[in-house]
């Protein structure tokens, strides 16, 4: 029987904190049917606390808490309702479980994050050099922090070593089916897939990804290029038309542009295209032609080809998935 510790702090997101359990809950159920032995035994650990109060009014009752003396097999790090700006203030008030993770993965126990649990393993250091995963919506922020890891904004889940990462929202439960997979069989997470309605085997998450223009930068020229590419985004606008609203020279822009931005003015450009497309199909337009068009694409080949890549998934297939619905 593996010992599962999942973490519990103040800032815990409540819906991600009680889904774990009750996933890890299910799967102990379904093996105990099927005639295995239970094959996790799962603690709420508190970090300062035993009872862990809320921003909501809910209090978590925890069986022990980090100080206690005990060990683990897998830690489970949830994801937090901290906003971005709030993560430094949330470290200091959490600094003692950043230690003792590390000092739990120095004796061989394995780490699952969920979501922008990712934070703590990476402020830890134990990602460097490594893939992972997170919120689609903290990636920037994590790549800022965090240069040395190897962040995979489409991935659902990666497993480097003794560590799992799991993607954004309750996709990161699919990182969860993964390790009951690897330590259950594949037959109880298939069950545990259909029982729950979560979409198993899930590789990516870049359709739900929504691009919100990656300014969390300093560089007051390239915030005027981006400005200027998001409002004639639907226009033929070139790498060399957007330099000179900025006064640089073209390949000083293009390295400027991506050291501020992680991307290339191109790259830039087909991703605001691209939201701009994925508003339109929300929004109820049926015609693909008509929103290639909207958005400034020439053709419906390359239209196709660059929002697939993007979102991982054609556009028919996104506006029949996401257009609105009128009720009659």
């Amino acid at each position: 029987m593996k010992h599962i510790s999942v973490i519990i702090y103040e800032d815990v997101l409540l819906s991600a904190a009680s889904t774990t359990v009750a996933l890890l809950t299910s799967a102990n159920e379904v093996a105990v049917r099927k005639g295995m032995p239970v094959p996790f035994q799962i603690e709420l650990v508190g970090v300062h606390l035993r009872n862990v109060q809320l921003s909501l009014p809910i209090q978590f009752q925890c069986s022990k808490t980090i100080s206690d003396d005990f060990d683990t097999d897998i830690i489970v790090i949830p994801p937090m309702s901290s906003e971005p700006q709030d993560i430094d203030s949330m470290f200091s008030r959490n600094n003692i479980l950043i230690d003792w993770i590390k000092e739990k993965y120095q004796v061989k126990a394995r780490i699952i994050s969920l979501c922008t649990g990712a934070y703590f393993v990476a402020e830890c250091g134990l990602l460097d050099g490594m893939p992972a995963t997170s919120h689609w919506g903290a990636i920037e922020d994590l790549q800022k922090r965090y240069p040395l890891i190897d962040f995979k904004p489409d991935h659902v889940v990666t497993h480097s070593k003794a560590i799992i990462t799991g993607g954004g929202g309750f996709s990161a439960l699919n990182a969860l089916l993964y390790f009951i997979e690897k330590e259950c069989g594949k037959e109880i997470a298939v069950e545990l897939s259909k029982y729950y309605a979560l979409d198993y085997g899930r590789t990516s998450q870049s359709i739900f990804t929504v691009f919100s223009g990656q300014r969390m930068h300093n560089d007051d020229e390239i915030h005027i290029a981006q400005s200027f590419i998001e409002k004639k985004f639907n226009f033929d606008i070139s790498v060399d038309q957007i330099a000179r609203q900025v006064n640089m020279s073209k390949r000083n822009f293009i390295r400027r542009f991506k050291s501020a931005t992680s991307l290339n003015p191109i790259e830039f450009i087909h991703r605001v295209k691209v939201e701009a497309a994925k508003k339109a199909f929300e929004a109820g337009e049926m015609n693909i032609a008509a929103v290639t068009y909207s958005v400034g694409y020439n053709d419906l080949k390359t239209f196709r080809m660059v929002f697939k890549k993007i979102t991982g998934s054609t556009p028919v297939e996104y506006r029949n998935k996401y257009k609105t619905r009128t009720v009659a």
